[in-house]
């Protein structure tokens, strides 16, 4: 029976599932549009035959000409109202309400690392806890790290649809994985923060082979009739301006400026956008980043504040025809804790589950630390085909508050007053085409302070977020176009990515709000400067990717 069960599956897969309805398949968007084009040929040609006969005059011959041209007429245009109906169906209770899309990604990352000296904060805290009995922990050493070759699949569906004329739903999942794991682990050493899979980057880290939602959300737009907008659900918040010229998109593909908002959060927008003098949009956003809970004595974090994002977004030109476009952007991140909710999947990051949770995995916050204020701003434009950018960041903290360890928002435990800190970035870039060689090739560096920080952990760098780097960051890339034949979407395109990234760390605690970052050169001199993590200060990747867009 389970024989028989499996080949009836296989032919199902082997046929149409129209041949089974009766006897051949739906026609497609495509074909009803053909077929109505078409018609409508048809119909004008025999307006025209009709109206060239009745200027001929009314003899017997001409009338019965005459008679078969209107029944021809009358046949045509029936036969187009039925196919503009089938056309109106499909279109609003059929599939051709969807628009459906997607793209697969082959990278190889080649990476090697270099960290310094460093006494280790977790064992220093074990023997300060055993009460200082026997020699105080010795400091590690200087290491070099080498990963020859690491393979990832990403895999990303998207679909939007409209469920009413001015109300849209647009949604993506991802899978995204590294070749023989089920998890990150094996990106997570020594860069501490990749130890982590939490809410922000759950769906933008290797992970195993699931389709996770990376964004659902719905628009509804033309509010009153007024050019006005809301925007609710699981945020594209990720690969914003000025990314899509580094990934190669068509176009714009998120609100946040890239260099202060990487995230993946769940929130709402409220949206307004003008003509004069230019186009442009005004947005006022929310997001929720860390749920409390209950304020009960059942509730572990009882007493934590929920995490909120209030932010206002202003592009300021937004002017696609002449690929100019300007964008504005203050947020502030409000009752920051020390960890978020989610798993660890790395020996260096295991302690941190026992700490905050007792398990062996699961973290959470056990402090509320302060706010963090942010701004930034992108200008980009196009010179004689040439497209270039510059960008630039400040950071500011409102320390309130210290963990059970003694660590806050960029303090450590030697700080024991309060501490609010400036941090400012900068970011530039160009993208050259060369189109004798369907290629283009790019450059961008950025850079940095020490006490720089933003919101960054889904940006789509395996190992760190270069734009959260408190150090800098040179990279260069060859894009080129494959010659794989003529488009069969309006999606589609096929194509290869090969870049370098060279990082040269200054500080300490890049991409992390938790601890004061320390000058990386000076840690192995002072058990004060303890770290949780190796204090990486030189690392290059080299990347390849083949990706494939449909």
């Amino acid at each position: 029976m389970k024989k028989l069960l499996g080949i009836l599956l296989f032919l199902g897969l082997l046929f149409p599932a129209g041949v089974f309805a009766g006897g051949y398949a739906s026609p497609s968007t495509d074909q009803l549009l053909k077929k109505i084009e078409q018609l409508s040929h048809e119909l004008a040609q025999v307006k025209k035959e009709l109206k060239e006969v009745k200027t001929k005059g009314t003899n017997a011959a001409l009338q019965r000409e005459l008679e078969a041209l209107k029944s021809k007429q009358e046949d045509t245009a029936d036969d187009l109202d039925d196919l503009s109906d089938q056309f109106e169906d499909m279109m609003t209770n059929g599939v051709g309400r969807f628009e459906v899309f997607g793209d697969y990604r082959f990278r190889l990352d080649s990476t090697r690392a270099h960290a310094r000296s460093y006494y280790d904060a977790i064992e220093l805290g074990r023997w300060m806890q055993g009460g200082m009995q026997g020699p105080m922990p010795s400091k590690k050493e200087s290491d070099d790290f080498n990963n020859d070759t690491l393979y990832t699949n990403r895999l990303r569906l998207g679909v939007k649809v409209k469920a009413t004329e001015n109300v849209t739903f647009k949604g993506r999942l991802t899978m995204y994985k590294i070749w023989g794991m089920e998890s990150s682990a094996k990106t997570a050493y020594p860069f501490g923060n990749n130890g982590f899979m939490w809410d922000p980057n759950i769906s933008r880290r290797p992970n195993d082979n699931t389709l996770r939602v990376e964004m659902a959300y719905v628009n509804w737009t033309n509010i009153m009739n007024l050019p006005i907008w809301v925007s609710v659900g699981r945020r594209p918040t990720v690969d914003g301006p000025p990314a899509q010229l580094r990934y190669n998109y068509d176009s714009r593909y998120a609100t946040p400026v890239a260099l202060g908002v990487d995230w993946t959060f769940d929130g709402a927008t409220l949206g307004y956008m003008y003509t004069n003098p230019w186009p442009g949009k005004i947005r006022i956003c929310y997001g929720r980043g860390y749920e409390a809970g209950f304020d009960s004595k059942d509730n572990p974090t009882a007493g934590l504040d929920d995490t909120d994002l209030y932010g206002f977004s202003w592009d300021i030109i937004n002017d696609t025809e002449n690929h100019r476009f300007a964008n504005l952007q203050f947020f502030r991140a409000a009752d920051i804790p020390d960890l978020m909710e989610g798993r660890s999947i790395s020996s260096n990051t295991m302690p941190f589950a026992g700490m905050t949770t007792g398990t062996p995995e699961r973290v959470d916050a056990t402090s509320d630390l302060g706010d963090i204020y942010h701004a930034s701003f992108v200008y980009m434009d196009r010179f004689r085909g040439i497209d270039w950018f510059v960008s630039g960041g400040l950071s500011r903290t409102d320390d309130r508050g210290r963990n059970f360890m003694g660590y806050g928002l960029l303090t450590d435990p030697t700080d024991t007053t309060k501490q609010n800190h400036w941090g400012w970035a900068a970011y530039a870039g160009l993208r050259i085409p060369v189109e004798s060689l369907r290629s283009k090739i790019g450059f961008e560096y950025n850079f940095g302070s020490r006490y720089w920080i933003n919101f960054t952990p889904a940006a789509d760098d395996l190992y760190l977020s270069k734009l959260a780097t408190r150090g800098h960051v040179g990279e260069v890339y060859w894009i080129w176009d494959v010659p794989a034949g003529e488009a069969i979407s309006k999606y589609a395109k096929v194509f290869m990515r090969i870049g370098y990234q060279y990082y040269w760390i200054n500080y300490t605690g890049s991409g992390s709000w938790l601890g004061k970052p320390w000058d990386v050169d000076d840690v192995g001199d002072d058990p004060s400067m303890a770290q949780f993590f190796a204090p990486v200060n030189q690392m290059d990747n080299i990347y390849a990717t083949f990706e494939v867009y449909f």
